[in-house]
């Protein structure tokens, strides 16, 4: 329950954050199109730190006695989490990248 309430935790101060930065970087912009920048804050942070695991996985090398290891698996494993990571990022990601921009174009 931890894991659950920590990523959406996480998916709003991202998206907090981004909306902060889109609204004072480009103040011009259209509403949706600042809405989508910011909501778009969380799914790009999770897929930079999935291609920074999957790196990581690969540039290991599986133990000298245990052939039969390798960076499949993890991988597999890490795919799951970055559809989840999506998934959080779109549900609650959208309506809070919405109210952040409504509250900080004020």
């Amino acid at each position: 329950m931890g894991f659950l309430l920590g990523s959406a935790l996480a998916a709003v101060l991202v998206t907090l954050a981004a909306a902060r930065l889109v609204v004072s970087r480009w103040p011009g912009l259209p509403f949706g199109s600042q809405v989508f920048r910011a909501a778009m804050g969380f799914p790009l942070l999770a897929a930079l730190l999935f291609a920074i695991a999957v790196l990581v996985t690969l540039a290991q090398s599986a133990p000298a006695n245990r052939p039969d290891l390798d960076p499949g698996m993890p991988i597999f494993a890490l795919v799951f989490f970055l559809f989840y990571a999506l998934v959080i990022g779109a549900v609650i990601g959208w309506p809070t990248a919405y109210f952040a921009i409504r509250s900080f174009r004020g």
